[in-house]
């Protein structure tokens, strides 16, 4: 059984070098027969509640409310129910681009016990509803607060009540999300919260590893991209999320996005990647 230690898990997973597929609310009977597959994601396992031994290949782990359990690709895994209670849980799938390190977390499979656990799930149901929209919009958030999630998860204060850094981080990615269209500047920014633009900027790429007026484009170029395929011209598009020089919008989409906006309208092209598909 792997030994874990937050900080170390803080480094591996909080350099932005997984890309979160999908979100699952999942429950497991009981008394049913024990299943077995082989695992094809990477995934964190938030029990919510009842009881289940979890086996991957030759480890076997008590999945309980309080706990977080972390499976990684290419394991055989069985789930076997325990109790009469049904095992209700909230999985976070992922595929991960990192090159092994030292402690190499993300290829192993550790558990780790949570504080202020009913925090944690209040967070899991509202990154629930963030995975389950299908905007373009909402994938693009979706990565940016699972971060920030897994962040505060393993700070040394296990899930704080309040952290201030990451609150700001989380109430600038809801401001973008709401103001997208408007005159946004890191000036702008600075004075509205109250920090200087250089503390800004480096608190919200030290969460989210891009700086927020490129996470402020970013969003633009995805919310541009679902009003070019419903048929809306160039132009309209541009101004809608923030451009008044079409043009100029124009060259910003091909750096951004791979290609010119009007090849948009004929091709079903997604901003975010979305990986294989996986229940466990």
């Amino acid at each position: 059984m792997t030994i874990v230690k937050a900080s170390d898990l803080i480094n591996e997973f909080g350099d932005n070098s997984i890309q979160v597929v999908r979100v699952g609310y999942l429950e497991k009977q009981p008394n049913l027969e024990k299943d077995s597959y082989q695992t094809n994601l990477s995934a964190f396992i938030f029990p919510i509640s009842g009881l289940a031994k979890i086996q991957f290949d030759d480890e076997i782990y008590v999945a309980e409310p309080g706990k977080v359990i972390h499976g990684c690709q290419n394991k055989q895994i069985s789930f076997n129910v325990l109790g009469n209670e049904k095992f209700k849980y909230i999985n976070i799938y992922y595929i991960s681009y990192s090159n092994c390190t030292n402690t190499d977390y993300i290829h192993s499979v550790f558990e780790m016990k949570i504080k202020n656990y009913d925090l944690v799930i209040k967070s899991l149901n509202n990154i629930l509803e963030i995975s389950n929209k299908s905007e373009i919009t909402s994938k693009l958030k979706l990565q940016i607060h699972i971060n920030l999630f897994l962040r505060k998860l393993f700070s040394e204060q296990n899930y704080k009540i309040h952290d201030s850094e990451s609150d700001l981080v989380s109430d600038i990615i809801e401001f973008i999300s709401k103001y997208y269209m408007e005159d946004i500047s890191l000036k702008k920014l600075s004075g509205r919260y109250g920090e200087s633009i250089n503390h800004l900027s480096y608190v919200f790429y030290k969460y989210t590893k891009i700086r927020p007026i490129d996470y402020l484009i970013k969003y633009r170029m995805a919310v541009a991209t679902r009003l070019l395929e419903e048929g809306n011209s160039v132009k309209k598009v541009a101004s809608a999320v923030g451009y008044n020089d079409e043009f100029y919008f124009s060259r910003l989409f091909k750096k951004h996005v791979g290609v010119v906006p009007s090849k948009i309208k004929n091709k079903n092209i997604s901003v975010i990647t979305e990986g294989e598909n996986n229940e466990w």
